[in-house]
């Protein structure tokens, strides 16, 4: 049996206020627009991949965001075949005897959400969570770890010629930890299922919020659970883009940029807990704005704050 390491990458409605997304609505929240992927055998061996760049029918306007990160113009995609006949050429190249194997569940809900958009019938091989084998390799299910988190721990060095947020890339990278995996057969113990996708769901995953235990710690904004706070949609880690900045509420806050899902706040507030010790109550929540612009203007504005307000704290200890 082969192994199907699959990535994917799609585009967004510019606004839900779009005649482009009003004229689906829900149906489909994201639209797909390349598709990678990495064959291993029974060994392990890549043996071959699939990079196949696919033309949007609905969201023809590439998100400013997207464009960013992922690299892929417009013209790129101008004579690439649309979502059924790519489809079809990945499902051709994946023949049956192989299991596809994602990083969670965000890639296969998507290409559910296109299949049934399009109407594309023909069933895929079974797919498995990888990012879920990885949890229980590093005792941590509670928490999603990225890809690049993965690619760390077990010394994966990034390319130069192989940049992230390309679905070729990425499922490149996410085979190599595969193959790092001591029990990798393991992942079959976590099958897939795809998600329903709603715009609405989206809206009431854009905060999370945990209570987290810091004991004495002599300064718990120091630690990875305030400097690498999670993006609250995918649970991804990111480091601040700009500082703590005390709030008149009593609050700490701070900003970080996810790459999938934009910028997101985070805010600290510690309170008493039993025998002595503090809880630190991390609320992490996505903003409405993310046009790139005001993101950037945001960030600068943060840093300013806390630039004056570290001033205003030496001038006070002096």
């Amino acid at each position: 049996m082969d192994y199907i390491v699959l990535d994917l990458e799609w585009n967004q409605p510019l606004s839900y206020n779009s005649s482009a997304y009003k004229s689906v609505g829900g149906k489909l929240l994201f639209e797909m627009i390349q598709i990678g992927a990495i064959r291993l055998n029974g060994n392990l061996e890549i043996t071959d991949s699939f990079n196949q760049l696919i033309q949007p029918t609905h969201y023809i306007k590439l998100h400013p965001r997207i464009r960013r990160i992922t690299g892929i113009d417009p013209d790129d995609l101008a004579d690439a075949p649309q979502f059924v006949e790519a489809a079809e050429l990945f499902h051709q190249w994946c023949g049956e005897d192989c299991a596809i194997l994602t990083w969670g569940c965000d890639d296969i809900s998507v290409l559910q959400q296109n299949l049934d958009f399009f109407k594309y019938k023909t069933p895929f091989p079974p797919m498995y969570d990888l990012q879920r084998l990885y949890g229980e390799l590093v005792n941590d299910t509670k928490n999603r770890a990225g890809l690049k988190s993965a690619m760390e721990h077990f010394e994966i060095p990034a390319e130069e010629d192989h940049p992230f947020h390309n679905a070729l890339n990425d499922a490149y990278y996410t085979a190599l930890v595969f193959k790092k995996c001591p029990k990798p057969e393991d992942v079959l113990r976590f099958p897939q299922t795809a998600r329903k996708l709603i715009h609405e769901e989206r809206s009431r995953r854009s905060e999370k919020c945990d209570v987290i235990r810091v004991g004495r710690i002599g300064d718990p904004l120091r630690g990875k659970n305030a400097q690498t706070p999670p993006c609250p949609v995918c649970g991804h880690r990111h480091e601040l883009a700009a500082g703590y900045v005390a709030m008149p509420s009593g609050a700490q806050q701070a900003l970080c940029v996810c790459g999938d899902h934009g910028l997101y706040t985070v805010s600290i507030k510690f309170q008493k807990a039993e025998g002595g010790k503090r809880d630190m109550v991390r609320t992490c929540a996505l903003t409405e704005e993310q046009n790139p612009a005001y993101v950037s203007t945001k960030i600068l504005q943060w840093q300013n704050k806390l630039a004056a307000q570290q001033a205003a704290k030496e001038k006070q200890a002096k």
